[in-house]
């Protein structure tokens, strides 16, 4: 299944052998990019424009509840310059008179082309499990490849999950944080949010760590459950805090980043024969984060 991008107009074509029927309504296009290093996230599309020979994402369906996209993936001509001259049916949208229709009933437009990205298909597993950036260097998104599918057509049909941390992270009330604490917290949470997905699972652990090890402290003090010491304590020691009053939930969740936390350590790797974080254990560390906002009331509901 071909596609084509109409360098004047951004209007859509679609077909068998050719993209040269048009697409209606105009689906949603995004330039793609495999996330396969930390590296990969500097070196995001550009634009068709100016950066034409990369994947596209055909969105089909988005769930908002469930955070998933469906869509086709494709990827661009192999020596074909880009864009290139493509005989085309006129596009109701551009033409609906069909005035300008030429010999054959068909018209000559400009079209980046693409075709089904049998490349991702050739990694392992066909790609499942691997991350998918939607966007370009200006403004992306991080997706998970959930499944990938070759459909009757020829098409690349994926769905894709959500990585986003702020659809994770709640909201802070300030209204609940004391006005001292604010600027610890939030800068605390910024970096989450900024490694979140982007940098290795052990640097996601490390910044969870950093941001529990914040909240808890803050919280406790402003509680009235320490002074100001609280700020010079490990994640551990304020943890086991937490379980003394009560707060399983938070105690247990951050002693378990904690751990994950010196998991990354390459000294305690080999001294314990541990594995370091993986992704999934990055994934656990930020809901902690999310978890122990809203086990303290700071979060907006």
């Amino acid at each position: 299944m071909h596609l084509g991008i109409c360098n004047n107009t951004g209007l859509v074509y679609e077909g068998m052998g050719a993209p040269n029927v048009p697409s209606i309504p105009t689906p949603s296009i995004a330039q793609a990019k495999l996330i396969e290093s930390d590296a990969d996230w500097k070196d995001l599309p550009r634009g068709l424009a100016t950066d034409a020979l990369r994947w596209v994402f055909r969105e089909d369906s988005f769930d908002p509840v469930a955070r998933t996209r469906r869509g086709r993936l494709y990827e661009p001509y192999a020596g074909q310059s880009q864009p290139g001259a493509q005989s085309v049916a006129p596009h109701p949208y551009e033409d609906p008179m069909m005035r300008s229709v030429g010999a054959m009933g068909q018209v000559v437009k400009m079209l980046y082309t693409f075709w089904a990205c049998q490349t991702l298909l050739n990694k392992p597993n066909q790609g499942q499990g691997m991350i998918l950036a939607l966007g370009s260097a200006m403004a992306s998104s991080a997706w998970r490849i959930v499944q990938a599918e070759a459909q009757a057509n020829g098409s690349v049909m994926l769905t894709l999950k959500s990585l986003s941390a702020y659809a994770i992270l709640p909201a802070i009330d300030s209204r609940q944080v004391a006005e001292i604490h604010r600027p610890a917290i939030n800068q605390a949470i910024e970096k989450v949010l900024d490694a979140a997905y982007r940098e290795s699972p052990v640097s996601v652990v490390d910044q969870c760590r950093a941001a529990l090890t914040v909240l808890i402290s803050r919280w406790l003090v402003q509680s009235g459950h320490a002074d100001d010491s609280a700020f010079k304590l490990e994640l551990g020691k304020l943890a086991e805090k937490l379980e003394k009053l009560g707060m399983y939930c938070a105690a247990k969740s951050a002693q378990i980043v904690a751990i994950l936390h010196s998991r990354g350590k390459p000294n305690v790797q080999h001294e314990k024969g541990t594995k370091p974080p993986e992704s999934g254990d990055d994934e656990f560390a930020i809901e902690s984060v999310g978890l122990v906002l809203r086990e303290f009331g700071w979060a907006i509901a």
